[in-house]
C-alpha cells in the first residue's frame, strides 16, 4: 500500500471501477486507490442496463469480458403499465435486425451497439473491479473506510478498518447509498417526499423467459398491480431476478411481512405467474428503501461524489447502472483534466455537479410522470395524486404533459432534446402508450418562426471525448442553456436563413437526404423544444399551410405488443396456454 495515491475511491462497485478504470485507460501514469469494505462477488440488485453503457464498457476495454460472461442480451421492455391492461413495448432496436444464429460471444458492432445487457451484478461488478486491477489500479477488498479526516472542505485522508491511512491528491466517494464521505462532509441531501417506495426482492432458477429473440436476447417485464410493480429480469441462461416496488406506506399499512407482501405480488399478476410455474426461489426474500434524492453538492476543494453517493432514481427507469457509470466517466475526465491544469478547475467541478443534477433531477421528474399516470394503481390513487399535486396537474393526458414539457428536454449531455434518456419523440410515444391518445406538438399550430435571441449570452460547455474535456458552445438565456450540437445545432443553422415552414420542411429534407433521417428527425425534436421553450417563437399565417401530425417521423421502437405475429419472437408457452 502507497503513502500517497493520485485518486483514492471509497468503493469497488460499477462508479468504483468505471472511474478508476477510465483514469488508468487514458492517464496510466496516475496512480489510483479502490477501497472496498466488500469481498467480490456480492449480491447487488439493479441488474438492467441501457443502451449507453457498452460505449463506456468498450472505451475502459471491458465490453469483450462482460459479454464473455454470457449475460442475456436485453432488446427492451414489455410493460403493462398506464390506462390500459393492453402490453406495449420498448425496443432498443427491431427484432428483425437479430440473426437467429448470431454467435456468442458476439463482439462490439452491428446490432450489438444498440443492445445492452441484464447483468448477474455478483459476477458484473467482480469483471469490473478485476478489470480495473488489470489496468494497474491498486484495490483492496475487504477494507472499510471508517474515517475521513477533514480540514474544513478539503479531505485530507481515509482512515481503514485495521488503523491505515490513505491519503491522495483527488478523494472520490462511490461508496453507493452508504455516502461514506458525502456524510462525513456533513453534505445534505433533497428527498422528493412523494417519492418514497421500497423494494422487496429475490431469485429465482429456472423461470421461463417471456420471450427469446435469436441466441439469447429477451425482453425485461415490467408489469403494474394495483398497489405496485414488479420487475422481471433475467439475469443468466438459469437465474431470474423478480422484484416488487411499492409506496413505504403503502408497505407499512398493509401490516404484511417483506415476504407475504413480495410473494402475494409475484403470485398474483398473470404474466408473471405464469413464469414462474417451474421455477425455484433459490435466494432469501431482501428489501431496501428506494427513495430518490440528489446531493446538494457533489463536487468540492479536492474530493467528488459519483453513482448513488450522489444521487439515486426510482428503478422504474432501469437507469441506476447507467447513470452511476457516465457520472463516474465524466468524473475521471474531470480528475485527469484537473492533473492537467489546462482548463479552469472551478469551471470543470461546475459543470460536473451541473450536470449529475441534471441528469439525475430529470430522472426523478419522469419517474414521478411514470407513477401519477398509471390508471392501474388503483390502490394508491391517493399516493398518485399527492405526485400530481406536488407536481402541480391533474392526472390527464393533457396536463401531465404540460408540466413534464415546461422545461426540462434540454440536456446538456446529449446532443437532441429529450428526457432522463429518451428522446424526445419517444418520451411522446411513451405518453401515448400511458394515456392511450396521440399527443400534440406545438410545431402543428404554426408556420412561422423567429429566433427570440433577447438575452441571449454565448458560453461553453464540455464534450467528453478520448480521455480530454474539449470546449464546446452552448446559448444562455435566464436558467435556460441550449448546446449548440447535433439536432440544436442544425435547428439553429436552418432558422437562421429560413422562416416559414415550407423552407424549413425543404432544408430538413436536405438534410435528410445527406445526413440521414434520424438527423432531420433530431432538429425536427430541437424545434419542438425549441418552440416550447421560448427559443422560437411562432406565428400563423392563414395563407399559408401548417405541418400535419402525420409529416413528423416516428421511430418505431415504442408501440403496442405485437409478439404473437413477429415470427422472430419465441414466446413462452406458460404466457400463451
Amino acid at each position: 500500500m502507497s503513502d500517497l495515491y493520485d485518486v483514492a475511491i471509497i468503493g469497488g462497485g460499477p462508479a468504483g471501477s468505471t472511474l478508476g478504470s477510465m483514469i488508468k485507460t487514458h492517464a496510466p501514469h496516475l496512480s489510483v486507490a479502490i477501497l472496498e469494505r466488500e469481498t467480490f462477488p456480492r449480491e447487488h440488485i439493479g441488474e438492467s442496463l441501457l443502451p449507453t453503457t457498452g460505449p463506456i464498457l468498450n472505451e475502459i476495454g471491458v465490453w469483450d469480458k462482460v459479454e464473455a460472461a454470457n449475460f442475456p442480451i436485453k432488446i427492451g421492455a414489455t410493460y403493462r403499465w398506464g390506462s390500459t391492461d393492453d402490453l406495449w413495448d420498448f425496443n432498443l432496436l427491431e427484432t428483425a435486425m437479430i440473426k437467429e444464429d448470431d454467435p456468442r460471444p458476439g463482439k462490439y458492432d452491428g446490432w450489438r451497439m444498440s443492445s445492452t445487457f441484464q447483468v448477474d451484478r455478483a459476477t458484473f461488478d467482480k469483471i469490473l473491479l478485476d478489470h480495473s486491477k488489470s489496468l494497474g489500479c491498486e484495490v483492496f477488498e475487504g477494507a472499510p473506510v471508517e474515517k475521513i479526516l477533514l480540514e474544513g472542505d478539503y479531505v485530507a485522508s481515509f482512515g481503514l478498518a485495521n488503523g491505515d491511512q490513505i491519503t491522495a491528491k483527488h478523494y472520490v466517494d462511490a461508496s453507493g447509498n452508504a455516502g461514506i464521505m458525502r456524510k462525513a462532509l456533513g453534505i445534505s441531501v433533497d428527498e422528493p417526499p412523494t417519492l418514497r417506495n421500497i423494494a422487496i426482492w429475490s431469485h429465482w432458477d429456472d423461470a421461463d423467459w417471456a420471450v427469446s429473440i435469436g441466441t439469447s436476447a429477451t425482453r425485461i417485464q415490467i408489469m403494474s398491480l394495483g398497489y405496485g410493480w414488479i420487475w422481471f429480469i433475467p439475469i443468466s441462461p438459469t437465474r431470474t431476478s423478480i422484484g416488487f416496488v411499492c409506496p413505504a406506506d403503502f408497505y407499512k399499512k398493509s401490516g404484511k411481512r417483506p415476504e407475504e407482501l413480495y410473494m402475494e405480488a409475484v403470485r398474483t399478476q398473470p404474466r408473471i405467474a405464469s413464469l414462474i410455474v417451474n421455477a425455484t426461489r433459490v435466494a432469501d426474500v431482501q428489501a431496501t428503501k428506494d427513495w430518490s434524492f440528489y446531493a446538494e453538492r457533489m463536487a468540492g476543494s479536492n474530493w467528488f461524489l459519483v453513482g448513488e453517493a450522489a444521487g439515486f432514481a426510482d428503478p422504474i427507469l432501469s437507469a441506476g447502472i447507467t447513470m452511476t457509470m457516465v457520472g463516474a466517466r465524466e468524473c475521471a475526465y474531470t480528475i485527469m483534466e484537473l492533473e492537467r491544469a489546462e482548463i479552469d478547475a472551478s469551471w470543470m467541478k461546475e459543470v460536473f455537479e451541473h450536470r449529475q443534477k441534471q441528469r439525475i433531477f430529470q430522472h426523478i421528474r419522469f419517474a414521478n410522470y411514470w407513477y401519477s399516470g398509471n390508471g392501474h394503481f388503483s390502490d394508491l390513487i391517493e399516493y398518485t395524486s399527492e405526485i400530481a399535486k406536488d407536481a402541480g396537474f391533474n392526472v390527464d393526458a393533457k396536463s401531465a404533459w404540460q408540466w413534464l414539457g415546461t422545461g426540462g428536454f434540454i440536456s446538456l449531455e446529449t446532443s437532441g432534446p429529450g428526457l432522463a434518456g429518451h428522446s424526445f419523440e419517444q418520451v411522446k410515444h411513451i405518453e401515448s402508450m400511458l394515456f392511450k391518445q396521440e399527443s400534440a406538438w406545438e410545431l402543428t399550430k404554426f408556420n412561422v418562426f423567429d429566433l427570440n435571441v433577447d438575452g441571449v449570452v454565448a458560453d461553453k460547455t464540455p464534450f467528453y471525448d478520448g480521455g480530454r474535456i474539449r470546449l464546446g458552445r452552448k446559448l444562455r438565456k435566464g436558467d435556460s442553456e441550449l448546446p449548440i450540437a447535433g439536432g440544436f445545432r442544425t435547428a439553429l443553422e436552418i432558422l437562421q436563413r429560413e422562416t416559414e415552414l415550407g423552407p424549413i420542411i425543404q432544408a430538413l429534407r436536405g438534410v435528410s437526404a445527406t445526413l440521414g433521417p434520424i438527423v432531420a428527425l433530431s432538429a425536427i425534436e430541437a424545434l419542438e423544444v425549441m418552440l416550447k421553450e421560448g427559443w422560437i417563437t411562432g406565428s400563423y399565417d392563414p395563407t399559408k399551410p401548417l405541418l400535419r401530425l402525420e409529416d413528423i417521423p416516428r421511430t418505431p421502437n415504442i408501440d403496442w405488443n405485437k409478439d404473437e405475429s413477429d415470427p422472430k419472437v419465441r414466446i413462452s408457452p406458460m404466457i400463451v396456454s
